[in-house]
């Protein structure tokens, strides 16, 4: 009922009045008077009529205290019961932009804006709670409503924080809110507005408002067609308010990308990493540090401590220095980690804290195994090819890369099965002479599941067979159905050789920087070709591949395409003299060792998932208990750790595994779902069979793009929303309207009925008082000497004057 309580006890100033009547109340002397006798003889015959009017006056006096009082605390009057009685009914509808560019913090203070929307949100409550009739808020967040729409749910009701609900005035309805920070998530507002104009459809309100609190971002607003359409779903008499919540931007650097470059990740091998950082800031900045680490988990780490930021043993590695960032560029940055266990282990950078900490950190994860098996079959008898293909990926000595070849007869692949060919990491087909129906099935599922598959074309492939086992039932283990043997002829350019690279974006890019150049030793007798698209078969999967390397008649060499999860290199040649002389040419070695890593990336673990992704974790029921714990990500220890029990499904077998979905978390409305959406180090807690326990950590990132943090004119959006009228608002001038708004209709009638008791106290003064009409006769008394009656105090003319005679109880003699 009051905005400020504190001031309550001013309400003890209304017994000042009852406390002056009483005192006045008080006997005096007695003095005889004879002038006084016929003023006594007056005031016995109007007696009650005096005294009324001096009740009157005093309780005049005490209710101009109280509402005094009442007004200096704050007094927001009955609003409750004016809705009762018929009171308008008004919506009012605040989307908060939550998005994590609204973390953004100024050098100016310690304030962010999302700080200030919430602010925002906090002065409009207080200003409803102590106005007149019904208001009803509805509070959105964005990243809910885009969690929502991402789960297929196009409900407000579960998307919205508030909906509908009455505004009290003691601010309890948005505590939680108030509570909330910035999420993680990279969104826009349409969702939000799109949800938010579904539930103002559906209410019956005779006023409705609705406020976007955001911070207003170039990349968001500089094409609006997509939120004004979502806007025109809003009713034309709905009043638009956008609170500009955000200061002008500072410098600020992210940490767009981090991952371990693609390779045969094994324990004891060097692996590279690669680090993105990005300038979004108007000018060019120098000298960037960043920070590295490595977060071990091995053996020696068995269980989930929350007690740490990390599980895992943190080594920190040399820091790498940018020279130089130019505004809006990119620079990406290599660093070498080495790791001697296998296991899957974590790598962090991070750079100085500036405007918008969430994009200053990122993590990956590097799973590493012990050396994989990958299979090699010759259709040679004397196996020259698997041998030279075997040389190249374990040449031995104190060299070490990860694959171990094992060598074996075409006769394996006709009767095999997946199951047979999942233990190998890589397969790689030397001219086989013909291929089963069975091994076209278990080479399809194979790659599909993530292997990956390298054919070499030579003189005993049958076109016909590779093109009805391999692109038949929806296959596509080739790139397009095999064409005939094409011999190159002699020429072409001294400069490029017979082969010169082919696409961008393939597995030989670290090559392509040294140019055509690099390849003009290699000599192409001979090689297959494709058929041309047009004459291929109805029935042929379209398949996308990209050219590694192409003869210099244009025709592909080394083609590479996806298949699932999987990964085939086609070589349109055998390594042998009769058709190519590259296995002796220097870049055949960083072929093979970049195409086997090629192979091998479709079997690897994930190394970070998003935020908004499912957090997922499958394992053996054979090996583990489905008793597990989760550790969630926090900058201040201790963490949360949750306790989880999958259950066993007998159709899956021994497979078991648990998975963590934020979107469904929404939808069945499950309060901890902010824990889940924190970028950093989850940690899976398991449990081995034989009582062996050991942690796995996922890492978990942002989207990028937020970081960038220009700002869109409001002129230029409110010229872009036409013809829909806003009102653009800066969360400064929001603040200033606000602290001298509330319930204005109140407000006045307050200050309408203090004027009136005013009146009407100075008014009762002056009729309980004496006046003398026109001049005053000289009275004099039995001692000679002349008084007027005004000069014994006998008549009032203020507010207190009346307190010599009136509130004596009339004259004294």
């Amino acid at each position: 009922m009051f905005l400020y309580s504190a001031l309550l006890a001013g309400f003890a100033f209304v017994a000042v009045p009852p406390l002056v009547h009483l005192i006045n109340m008080l006997r005096h002397r007695r003095q005889r008077w004879a002038a006084m006798d016929f003023l006594l003889a007056s005031y016995r015959k109007q007696k009650k009529w005096l005294r009324l009017r001096q009740l009157l006056l005093l309780l005049a006096r005490i209710a101009v205290a109280a509402v005094l009082v009442a007004m200096l605390c704050g007094w927001t009057g009955g609003r409750q019961l004016l809705g009762v009685l018929g009171g308008q009914t008004t919506h009012h509808i605040v989307i908060l932009d939550d998005s994590y560019s609204m973390a953004d913090i100024s050098s100016s203070g310690d304030r962010s804006t999302y700080d200030r929307a919430l602010e925002m949100l906090t002065q409009l409550t207080q200003r409803l709670g102590g106005s007149d009739g019904n208001h009803q808020l509805t509070v959105m967040r964005a990243s809910r409503a885009a969690l929502a729409v991402q789960a297929g749910n196009e409900s407000g009701d579960v998307a919205a924080d508030i909906s509908a609900q009455t505004i009290l005035s003691d601010g309890g309805l948005i505590a939680r809110i108030v509570a909330t920070s910035a999420s993680d998530i990279r969104t826009d507002l349409v969702p939000a507005i799109d949800l938010a104009a579904q539930l103002a459809g559906g209410m019956d309100a005779d006023e409705q408002y609705l406020y976007i609190a955001s911070d207003f971002r170039t990349r968001d607003w500089a094409a609006t067609e997509r939120i004004a359409e979502s806007l025109r779903a809003f009713d034309t008499e709905t009043k638009i308010r956008m609170i500009d919540c955000a200061l002008p931007p500072e410098r600020n650097l992210a940490v767009t990308a981090l991952a371990p470059v693609q390779d045969v990740w094994v324990a004891g091998v060097p692996v590279v990493v690669r680090a993105t950082v990005k300038n979004y800031s108007e000018t060019t900045v120098s000298n960037v540090s960043l920070a590295c680490r490595i977060i071990r988990y091995g053996d020696q780490v068995t269980t989930v401590d929350p007690s740490r930021q990390v599980s895992g043993l943190a080594e920190s590695l040399p820091g790498l220095v940018i020279d130089s960032i130019p505004a809006g560029g990119e620079i990406t940055k290599a660093f070498q980690v080495y790791i001697s266990e296998t296991g899957t282990h974590a790598i962090e950078v991070e750079l100085p804290i500036d405007a918008l900490s969430s994009d200053n950190r990122r993590v990956c994860t590097l799973p590493l195994s012990d050396v994989e098996r990958v299979l090699v079959i010759d259709g040679d008898p004397e196996e020259s090819g698997a041998y030279t293909v075997a040389a190249v990926l374990d040449p031995g000595s104190q060299v070490r890369i990860g694959a171990v070849p094992d060598i074996k007869p075409p006769a394996f692949l006709r009767s095999a099965t997946k199951e047979m060919l999942m233990p190998y990491r890589a397969i790689y087909l030397i001219d086989l002479p013909e291929l089963t129906e069975a091994a076209g099935i278990a080479l399809d599922e194979y790659v599909r599941a993530g292997g990956g598959l390298a054919w070499f074309l030579g003189d005993d492939v049958r076109a016909e067979t590779y093109n009805r086992v391999l692109l038949s039932q929806g296959r596509q283990l080739l790139p397009r159905s095999l064409g005939q043997v094409s011999e190159l002829e002699v020429g072409g350019d001294t400069k490029t050789g017979d082969i010169v690279f082919g696409d961008t974006d393939t597995l030989l890019d670290p090559l392509r920087g040294a140019g055509d150049s690099s390849l003009s030793l290699i000599g192409v007798e001979r090689s297959w070709t494709l058929r041309d698209q047009s004459s291929s078969d109805d029935d042929e999967p379209q398949t996308r591949f990209r050219t590694v390397l192409k003869r210099r008649d244009e025709l592909p060499f080394v083609t590479e395409h996806t298949v699932d999860a999987g990964t085939v290199v086609t070589i349109f040649s055998e390594p042998s003299p009769e058709w190519t002389n590259w296995p002796g040419d220097p870049t055949f070695v960083p072929f093979m060792l970049l195409a086997n890593a090629k192979l091998w990336s479709g079997a690897s673990a994930s190394t970070s998932r998003q935020i908004t992704e499912a957090l997922d974790q499958a394992f053996s029921t054979r090996d583990f208990f489905p008793e597990v714990k989760v550790a969630l990500p926090s900058q201040s220890p201790p963490r949360t750790v949750i306790d989880m029990t999958t259950e066993i499904d007998d159709e899956a077998g021994d497979r078991a595994g648990i998975s963590i979905n934020p979107t469904e978390m929404l939808i069945s409305g499950n309060v901890g779902i902010d824990e889940f959406l924190r970028p950093g180090i989850y940690e899976w807690g398991l449990m081995s069979t034989d009582g062996v326990s050991s942690v796995v950590p996922v890492a978990t990132t942002i989207a990028g793009g937020e970081g960038d943090l220009q700002r869109a004119e409001a002129a230029e959006i409110r010229q872009a929303l036409l013809p829909i009228e806003i009102q653009f608002l800066s969360s400064d001038d929001w603040r200033d309207q606000n602290q001298y708004a509330g319930n204005s209709t109140f407000g006045l009638a307050m200050l309408a009925l203090l004027g009136i008791l005013l009146a009407s106290e100075q008014t009762l003064a002056y009729l309980a008082s004496y006046h003398a009409k026109g001049t005053s006769p000289v009275l004099r008394g039995s001692a000679g000497m002349g008084r007027s009656v005004s000069s014994f105090g006998l008549h009032a003319t203020g507010a207190g004057a009346s307190a010599g005679a009136a509130d004596q109880g009339g004259p004294k003699s």
